[in-house]
């Protein structure tokens, strides 16, 4: 995963989190661990009535347990 994860950096991702958040920011960096920094950081909240709201989060950091997946957006 870690050789995955460095070619990303620098560049837009998506992010899972095992609970369904869908976070997308700039890869900042990461850990052998797998602890995921984000930069200009948002979350997307999809509502059946509301559509989709943008969350904005700035610095954005996931720790090791909680990614279930992370893609180039």
């Amino acid at each position: 995963m870690v050789q995955v994860l460095d070619a990303y950096i620098n560049k837009l991702v998506r992010i899972i989190t095992s609970d369904g958040r869908i976070i997308i920011g700039t890869l900042h960096g990461f850990d052998q661990a797998i602890n995921i920094i984000l930069d200009d950081s948002h979350e997307r909240v999809f509502s059946s009535t509301n559509g989709v709201k943008h969350i904005h989060l700035g610095l954005y950091i996931n720790s090791c347990c909680d990614p279930l997946q992370a893609a180039k957006t």
